[in-house]
C-alpha cells in the first residue's frame, strides 16, 4: 500500500491534472463523452516528416521581433470570418486565477467547441494501466539506478529532499533524472479544487461541446524523457540548487500571468538554470523540449477545431510566446490573431497580423 501511494505522490507532481484520479480527485464528466483525438491521419494535413522539419526549423537562433510579448486571451479569423479564441492558461489551482476567469467565461460559453491539452478520454487516464504506463516512462531500466547516473553527494541531497515530500528509498533510487526534477514541490497556497483548464473542460462537457485535445500525454511525456541524460542530470542538479527559491518562483509566475506579461512568464520558466554562458545550451535544451517542439505539436493538432469554427482553445500561456510560439504558427497558416486584454494592466489591444 505504501508504495502504491509513494507512486500516486510522484506522478501527481509530473502530471497533476492527469493523476489526481489515481488519488481520488474529481473525475471530470468530459470521460464518457466522445472526443477528438490527435490523430495526423484524422487531420489530414502534414506528414510525421512535415512536423519534425518544423521542430527543426524551430532549433534555428532567432531574434526576437519583441511580438506576443503580452497578452493571454487572443481573437482568432481567418480571411476576415471569425474563428474563435486562444486562452493561455496557468496549470495552478491558486484562487487568484478567478479574476482571470471571470474575464474569459462569457466568450467560453459562446463557443460550441473546446479544445486543450490532453484530458481524460487518453488511455493514460485509466487508474491502473494509466500509472504504469506512466510508472514504466519515469523509472530507469533494470539494473541502473539514479545514485549511479548522478553520483553519491548529489543524490544523497535529491533524496533528502524526495523523502520528505513522500517517496520512499526504492522509489527514489530507480527514477529517471526527469522525473526526479519532475517531482520536487512545494504545498500550494489558496487553492480551489480544479485547475481552471479542467474546470473549463468539465463546464465545456456539460454544454455539449465538441471536444478536442491537441496534445496527447504520450507527446507530452515523451518532451521530458527524449531529453539526452547529461541534460536531465544537469537540469536536475539545478533544480536542487534552486529549490529553496521554488515557492517565491511559482508566485512571480503567478504575478506574471496575472499581469498578461508572456515574457516575464517566459523568462521565469528557465530562471532556475544560472545566467552563465557555459549553461546557455540546458536551457536552449530545455526550452526546445518542454515548449517550441510542443508548439508545433499544439498548433498542428489546433487547425481541425480552427477548421470547424466558433472554438475555445486552452494552452498553458507559455506556448503562445514569441517568434517561435503558437501565435507565430497560426500567422504563418494564415490566421490572423487579436489580442484581447483582459486584466487590470493599462494595455491596448492591437491586431498582432
Amino acid at each position: 500500500m505504501h508504495l502504491i501511494n509513494t507512486w500516486k505522490i510522484i506522478i501527481l507532481s509530473v502530471l497533476a491534472f492527469v493523476l489526481a484520479i489515481l488519488i481520488g480527485a474529481q473525475m471530470s464528466s468530459a470521460s464518457s463523452q466522445k472526443v477528438h483525438k490527435p490523430v495526423v491521419e484524422e487531420i489530414g494535413e502534414l506528414t510525421d516528416e512535415e512536423l519534425l522539419k518544423m521542430q527543426k526549423e524551430l532549433q534555428k537562433p532567432v531574434k526576437e521581433s519583441g511580438r506576443f510579448t503580452e497578452g493571454v486571451l487572443w481573437k482568432i479569423e481567418k480571411d476576415k470570418e471569425f474563428i474563435g479564441y486562444i486562452f493561455g492558461t496557468i496549470h495552478m489551482n491558486d484562487k487568484r486565477v478567478n479574476e482571470v476567469r471571470k474575464n474569459i467565461i462569457d466568450r467560453f460559453d459562446e463557443m460550441t467547441s473546446f479544445a486543450m491539452e490532453s484530458f481524460p478520454s487518453d488511455h493514460y487516464w485509466n487508474p491502473y494501466h494509466g500509472g504504469q504506463m506512466i510508472k514504466g516512462d519515469m523509472t530507469l531500466p533494470k539494473g541502473q539506478t539514479l545514485e549511479e547516473l548522478i553520483g553519491k553527494d548529489l543524490y544523497v541531497r535529491v533524496e533528502e529532499i524526495l523523502l520528505d515530500l513522500g517517496l520512499d528509498k526504492q522509489t527514489i533510487l530507480h527514477l529517471k533524472p526527469w522525473a526526479a526534477m519532475r517531482s520536487f514541490a512545494v504545498k500550494a497556497e489558496n487553492t480551489e479544487d480544479l485547475i481552471l483548464d479542467y474546470e473549463l473542460l468539465d463546464r465545456a462537457a456539460a454544454q455539449r461541446k465538441d471536444l478536442y485535445q491537441v496534445e496527447s500525454i504520450e507527446e507530452f511525456l515523451v518532451t521530458f524523457y527524449a531529453m539526452p541524460q547529461d541534460v536531465q542530470i544537469k537540469l536536475l542538479e539545478f533544480t536542487l540548487n534552486s529549490y529553496a527559491q521554488m515557492r517565491e518562483t511559482i508566485n512571480m509566475m503567478l504575478e506574471a500571468y496575472l499581469e498578461e506579461d508572456l515574457l516575464k512568464m517566459y523568462q521565469i520558466s528557465t530562471s532556475f538554470i544560472p545566467n552563465k554562458p557555459e549553461f546557455e545550451k540546458y536551457r536552449e535544451t530545455y526550452l526546445k523540449h518542454v515548449v517550441k517542439d510542443r508548439n508545433v505539436v499544439m498548433e498542428h493538432y489546433m487547425r481541425k477545431p480552427m477548421r470547424e469554427k466558433n472554438t475555445f482553445i486552452a494552452i498553458g500561456a507559455l506556448h503562445l510566446y514569441g517568434d517561435q510560439g503558437v501565435l507565430a504558427l497560426m500567422e504563418k497558416d494564415g490566421y490572423q490573431v487579436t489580442r484581447v486584454p483582459i486584466s487590470n494592466k493599462n494595455s491596448v489591444g492591437k491586431s498582432e497580423g
